[in-house]
């Protein structure tokens, strides 16, 4: 009798491990996000002092963890003499719960001096609960008006 027991123990038990060893694979996310951006357009221009309306919708099979608004210079790293300098911003937002969809509504406000005019990525980067990352930029024109317009830019340095 004690014989029986213990080969059904066994038997349950190695059923049990089995089973629950098994492969969770299915469970697993690994889709992307997704990002559709609203606003501002590809190639929208600004100028000092303006404030950009970023407007997107996020979603994700699902859940949304983070989105990170980034904006940083294009130019190809040439400047000419000047006091000002290449902008640069940068906001993470956390994003609770279990969320599959979010719309995204933030306004950046741009310095209104001190900044070099010119060419700049926006990105969005949007990050799951499970880790998966998208990302997407387009190009900006922020233009200062104090800084030489009618400048030669196809000139060797």
């Amino acid at each position: 009798m004690k014989k029986s027991i213990l080969k059904y123990t066994l038997i349950v038990l190695s059923t049990l491990l089995i089973t629950s060893c098994s492969s969770d694979d299915d469970s697993l996310d690994t889709t992307k996000p997704e990002i559709q951006l609203i606003s501002p357009k590809d190639d929208a221009h600004f100028h000092l002092g303006d404030e950009i309306s970023i407007e997107a919708i996020l979603k994700d099979n699902s859940a949304l963890g983070s989105v990170k608004i980034d904006i940083h210079s294009a130019e190809d790293g040439h400047q000419h003499k000047t006091t000002n300098i290449n902008w640069e911003y940068n906001e993470e937002i956390n994003i609770t719960g279990n969320t599959k969809e979010f719309a995204l509504s933030h306004k950046v406000q741009i310095p209104s001096e001190g900044i070099t005019g010119g060419h700049y990525h926006l990105g969005l980067y949007v990050i799951d609960q499970a880790g998966n990352q998208t990302q997407q930029f387009i190009e900006i024109e922020v233009v200062n008006h104090d800084e030489d317009d009618d400048h030669d830019h196809d000139h060797d340095h």
